[in-house]
């Protein structure tokens, strides 16, 4: 079937070239209109109860997502200086149109923040100068009144006037909506490059990150695409040393990676940080299946006779088997995450699976459509070298080789397996940026200064109207937040409890015994009363309008996910411990979805892990009628993987969203240099070779497209070192080096075990026969002079 498909494209080379042409264009409009996904909320499926609380939390208490713009002072200065504190008046009111244009809920600063003070008649709610500083004394007086309020001393402002912090905090639909988002980044980096100099401005929180997260993902699309292009071209002009080589395997990725993205916009999906990789997988991987195709046309061509239609329905006959088998084992170890949590890792897998399919049916299409219109090559394929560089190997793993290679593999194996327990899982975005990114800049000045930048929320629901104004809920949550900030992970915490406090000691004259939680629920009614009286509103981001539900914010260092998880844990221990009777709480924000994003990395690593492996073996076995074929090609792909998870814990890498991918990649890649050494290896004992000449036929044909592929792809991913993100960087020389770790076992440890064990399905092929009214399994001999002796 295949030969005859092959002869009528390489006759009808132009009808098929202007199909393809047709399909690509169609792809290719619709890949214009590819759009980008940064929320992390919907990284998570939306029924997960971590996100159910999130939106819960964002519908009752308004955004859970701030940007935060921290402001420097000059070197030898201080935010007090009546300069620099002007500045500060004027970004804050012009900021604050960014509430006007409905991107922003609210901003924050010390310029605007109500405080409560008291006159000798009256308590007043209002800012901390009645007006924008003008003099000297203005400023002096602003100073002195900032850094009595416990509530802005420290956490707005420091002490000693290095820095002040603006707090921003994003509309709720601006923080899923990526073109609203960038017009409110916009705004901000606008309004702060009006003022930046001599003082510096640092952002940071989630709604910066997902801003970055986009621009970086277009950059490195546009950016490394081309560069992936050109690396993997050097590589075949290199190998194959001619343009045909060249040309047909890329041109080959080239319209696979336009039709998967062409797919990826039909399907509405988004592009995620992970499946931006998509394309430089494609151009690396994809080659694959066009680099065999081509080695096996110039092996032929060099020697062929007949006429143009044969050559290429021959090649095509030859090589539709291994290429498939190579394309449906690399597709099913993209498809085994599909059994992943996280939706953007299912994505991932499934449209790269699309791209590897694509790219194996262009190899048996698109090149020899064009083969049928170029003259037949006559150049020599194989060099003298090659040839006796293949003689030489085999010949070391004919002898003690083998044995060298086997227990040197046994070896490695259990080194880097006792390494795998140092692992350590990071699901925080901020960790998945280089170091010198603004990101990482403003996230470390912040955190260095203010103690904290990633958002969490408690919610506590009194159960009935008003049980805020209840002593007893008041009091549980300043316990709770004075937990909190006992804790070397918390930079600072809010609630209502804290305005009580506040506005009980300014009743009081200042007298620091009365900056308590009154005793009697009317003495806290009547505390918010003289509040709202003296011009304040309680706002939304603190309790609801009916005093039923409060929230108490948090800000939270960037911390590793094991401290997270501690600190977490030890606050729902708390809570579980102290919460008054008929009262419930629960925590919610930036954080949680962190730790839930940790726990599924996990759980898709291990599943995708096992699942490729069994669905490779399985299919490998399935293609050769023989389970030992299938458990054998899955050796050097355990080496592999176990190689990468012990060097990433040598090296301090981490299982992350992008690193959790690795399994799947390395085993569906990985298994197509076995499948291809087996196969031309099994090809060769059919022909009644001897285990050495068989592997010499091997090395010369097969080995020499694997080692071709090997470097293209090593090659291909290390592109990635260039990458804006750290962990794509990370996860570019983790995949070369198991494409280097893969391709070496297929080429020796697979030999080593033919050599040591001689598998019986090497020299026979499984044969099904009906017998009677079903069928019949057996196995026949493939040599014919060992076929004769069986049948005499």
């Amino acid at each position: 079937m295949i030969r005859s498909i092959a002869l009528a494209v390489a006759r009808h080379p132009i009808r098929t070239l202007a199909l393809l042409l047709l399909v690509t264009a169609i792809f290719g409009a619709f890949a214009l209109r590819v759009e980008y996904l940064t929320d992390m909320g919907k990284m998570l499926p939306q029924d997960n109860p971590v996100v159910e609380r999130l939106q819960e939390a964002e519908e009752e208490f308004g955004s859970q997502s701030s940007v935060m713009v921290a402001m420097a002072a000059p070197e030898g200065g201080s935010v007090f200086d009546l300069s620099t504190l002007r500045k500060l008046y004027r970004i804050t009111e012009e900021l604050e149109a960014l509430e006007e244009e409905g991107l922003a809920e609210e901003v924050i600063s010390v310029a605007n923040m109500e405080v409560v003070q008291g006159t000798a008649t009256a308590l007043v709610v209002g800012p901390i100068l009645p007006h924008p500083p003008q003099t000297e004394e203005d400023a002096a007086a602003f100073r002195a009144r900032a850094l009595s309020e416990r509530q802005v001393a420290g956490t707005f402002v420091l002490e000693d006037g290095s820095a002040a912090l603006i707090m921003v905090r994003v509309a709720p639909e601006v923080s899923s909506d990526q073109a609203q988002l960038a017009r409110l980044m916009k705004g901000i980096e606008e309004v702060l490059d009006r003022y930046r100099g001599p003082e510096e401005f640092y952002l940071t929180g989630e709604p910066v990150i997902m801003h970055y997260m986009a621009s970086y993902m277009r950059r490195d699309l546009g950016f490394l695409l081309p560069i992936v292009i050109l690396v993997v071209l050097t590589v075949l002009f290199l190998s194959f040393r001619r343009l045909r080589g060249v040309a047909l395997p890329l041109l080959v990725v080239l319209v696979a990676v336009i039709w998967t993205m062409g797919l990826i916009s039909l399907s509405g999906v988004k592009l995620t940080m992970i499946s931006i990789f998509i394309p430089v997988l494609l151009v690396a991987v994809g080659s694959a299946y066009g680099i065999h195709v081509a080695n096996d046309y110039f092996e032929r061509a060099a020697s062929w006779k007949g006429k143009k239609e044969e050559l290429i329905a021959q090649v095509m006959g030859e090589m539709a088997g291994p290429v498939f088998a190579a394309a449906l084992t690399t597709a099913a170890g993209f498809l085994t995450l599909l059994s992943a949590f996280l939706p953007p890792i299912r994505e991932f897998g499934l449209f790269s699976a699309c791209g590897v399919l694509f790219a194996f049916f262009l190899s048996l299409t698109l090149i020899p459509a064009i083969l049928a219109l170029l003259p037949v090559s006559r150049e020599k394929g194989a060099k003298a070298s090659s040839v006796s560089l293949g003689g030489r190997l085999a010949g070391f793993m004919d002898r003690r080789g083998a044995t060298v290679v086997l227990v040197l593999s046994l070896v490695l194996f259990g080194l880097f397996l006792s390494q795998i327990p140092r692992l350590k899982v990071e699901s925080n975005m901020a960790k998945y940026f280089r170091a010198d990114s603004p990101i990482i800049q403003g996230l470390n000045f912040v955190e260095d200064r203010f103690g904290g930048s990633v958002q969490m929320s408690v919610v506590i629901d009194t159960g009935r109207r008003d049980g805020l104004k209840d002593p007893e809920a008041l009091k549980f949550m300043d316990a709770l937040q004075e937990y909190m900030e006992g804790q070397d992970v918390v930079g600072s915490s809010s609630s209502l409890a804290d305005l009580v406090k506040e506005t009980n000691y300014t009743l009081h004259g200042d007298d620091d015994s009365y900056y308590t939680i009154p005793d009697t629920s009317r003495a806290v009614a009547q505390v918010l009363l003289m509040y709202e009286l003296g011009g304040g509103e309680v706002l939304e981001s603190m309790a609801t309008r009916n005093f039923q539900k409060g929230r108490i914010t948090v800000t939270v260092r960037s911390v590793n996910v094991a401290r997270q998880e501690e600190f977490l844990a030890g606050v729902h221990t708390f809570i579980q411990e102290n919460i008054p009777q008929g009262m419930s709480a629960y925590t919610t924000g930036t954080l949680e979805l962190y730790l839930e994003l940790s726990y599924k990395l996990v759980h898709s690593q291990l599943v995708s892990l096992f699942s490729s492996l069994g669905a490779v073996g399985a299919i490998v076995a399935a293609l050769m009628g023989s389970l030992v074929a299938g458990l054998i090609s899955l050796a050097p792909l355990a080496l592999a993987v176990v190689g990468n998870f012990g060097t990433m814990a040598l090296a301090g890498a981490n299982l992350d969203m992008a690193t959790v991918m690795i399994a799947s990649i390395v085993v569906g890649v990985g298994v197509d240099y076995s499948v291809h050494v087996i196969t031309r290896y099994r090809r060769e004992r059919m022909r009644g070779l001897s285990h050495r000449q068989a592997l010499e036929a091997t090395y010369r044909t097969a080995g020499r497209a694997v080692v071709y592929n090997a470097v293209t792809l090593t090659a291909g991913f290390l592109v990635l070192l260039l990458s804006r993100f750290g962990a794509m960087s990370t996860l570019g020389w983790l995949v070369a080096l198991t494409m280097v770790t893969s391709s070496v076992g297929a080429l020796l440890v697979v030999p080593a075990i033919f050599g040591l064990t001689n598998p019986g399905f090497l020299t026979r092929r499984a044969v099904i026969r009906r017998a009677g009214r079903g069928l019949r399994l057996s196995w026949e001999p493939a040599d014919p002079q060992e076929k004769d002796e069986r049948r005499s």
